[in-house]
């Protein structure tokens, strides 16, 4: 009530001059009120009404908030959430140096009668994997915006605990679920609790976390674009084609020196490089670097057999005793199939190019004395190019499908991405600075090749 009693002193300022309340009350029982003044106390009284059930305090918590939010989360069978994070970089524009943020999404339709996932995973708009697959306990997520967030609201276990700003998107923490567990490092107990954020002005979830002592990790903030309960009719769990699915993908890839003359050649494409000499660090070693990139085997597993394979997963999952009786290495479900895993089948080989930056000699590491290594642990820079998408992977690009628009490059970390003439390429350094200034001094090499001094 005391905080009720200092809204209503801010929102109705007292007047000058104080009323005299003993007279007011005397006249008040010899004369009879007028329907206006019946009028009024109703109006006051439904005022008052309305002003607890929106204000967010202690007592009307559930009707301002909760309710709102539970209202908000919808009832279908199926939860589709967008999430945003995880991965991402900053699209850096070459020439003028503006930078703007890019970011990794995952699109996710959970059915929990079937407890079935489709998960599509973009990178700055561009599509990169699509999975079917049966929900596993790593999808900590979906476990926690479904089984925890919405029963929390509907049995009263939920409660706003603070008010933030996330994204720009005003916002109250609501407390999901919360233990006091002990930790093995101090022997005390903590709160460890799950919270989502929704939004003040739509009630939906749009972040959710994971506090110590009310306390988040670095990075432990995971956003949600979207946030809705739908129809089965609606939601989409269209398995996609083979070649949309990492699934089974596996890649055999190496390097080895060259000598510069055939870098052409090996890249298919004049090469791009930074001179014989970049930053004081001398151009050291030339590669080819190569790769096969095939898929496993697959056998469809069906009847008994198919089931036990499906127990035996869940005990992994569940860190359960293995089933010593039955093997199932290699086992893979997706949707409502289960897979056993054979050899990979290779495809052609695949080149591209490698310019090491820095010093080569001998690698103290190793038993042979090779005096043409190059010495990654000393400054140095390394630019790779490709013209080929199936060894972007092996030679460490952060995307298969997404591409910087002309004359910017993709920074993530201490390595750059960009395209130029067809030519996918990445420089890497250790630091952020000098692989900016070598996007910018990066330019066709003379002839094709020349001799490394």
């Amino acid at each position: 009530m005391k905080d009720v009693q200092e809204t209503l002193d801010r929102l109705v300022p007292a007047p000058g001059r104080a009323p005299d309340w003993q007279r007011v009350l005397g006249d008040a029982h010899v004369r009879r009120r007028s329907p206006l003044v019946h009028l009024g106390v109703a109006t006051l009284v439904v005022a008052l009404a309305a002003l607890f059930v929106v204000a967010p305090w202690k007592g009307s918590e559930r009707v301002s908030i909760l309710d709102r939010a539970l209202a908000a989360a919808g009832d279908g069978p199926v939860l589709h959430v967008v999430f945003r994070g995880g991965w991402g970089g900053t699209v850096v524009d070459l020439k003028t140096g503006n930078r703007t943020p890019v970011y990794g999404e995952r699109e996710v339709w959970f059915d929990p009668a079937r407890n079935l996932i489709h998960q599509v995973s973009r990178f700055g708009g561009a599509v990169e994997d699509h999975e079917l697959y049966e929900r596993n306990t790593g999808d900590h997520e979906l476990t926690a915006l479904w089984r925890d967030y919405r029963p929390a609201l509907e049995n009263g276990t939920a409660r706003v605990v603070s008010e933030d700003v996330v994204d720009g998107i005003p916002v109250y923490w609501i407390i999901v679920r919360a233990q006091m567990l002990p930790d093995v490092a101090d022997h005390k107990d903590h709160e460890w609790a799950q919270q989502v954020a929704i939004s003040r002005e739509t009630f939906k979830p749009v972040a959710m976390k994971y506090t110590r002592d009310r306390q988040t990790p670095p990075g432990g903030i995971e956003h949600l674009l979207r946030f809705e309960t739908i129809s089965v009719e609606d939601a989409d769990f269209t398995k996609p084609a083979p070649g949309d699915s990492l699934n089974g993908v596996a890649v055999m890839s190496g390097s080895e020196p060259i000598d510069l003359a055939k870098a052409a050649s090996v890249l298919g494409h004049t090469p791009f490089w930074l001179g014989s000499e970049f930053a004081g660090l001398p151009l050291g070693q030339a590669q080819e670097a190569f790769s096969r990139t095939g898929r496993h085997e697959e056998m469809l597993v069906t009847g008994p057999r198919a089931e036990r394979i499906r127990a035996c997963l869940r005990r992994r999952a569940m860190r359960r005793p293995p089933c010593l009786r039955y093997r199932i290495r290699g086992a893979r479900i997706r949707g409502s199939d289960v897979y056993l895993m054979g050899p990979a089948k290779f495809g052609p080989r695949h080149t591209g190019l490698t310019l090491f930056y820095g010093t080569v000699g001998d690698e103290p590491t190793t038993f042979k004395n090779e005096d043409s290594m190059p010495l990654y642990e000393r400054p140095n820079i390394v630019v790779n190019e490709t013209t080929d998408p199936d060894l972007m992977a092996p030679l460490g690009y952060a995307s298969m499908h997404y591409r910087p628009s002309p004359g910017s490059v993709l920074l993530m970390g201490q390595t750059v991405y960009l395209t130029r003439d067809g030519v996918q390429i990445s420089i890497r350094a250790a630091r952020e600075k000098d692989v900016i200034a070598a996007a910018r001094a990066l330019r066709p090499m003379p002839g094709g090749a020349m001799s490394v001094r």
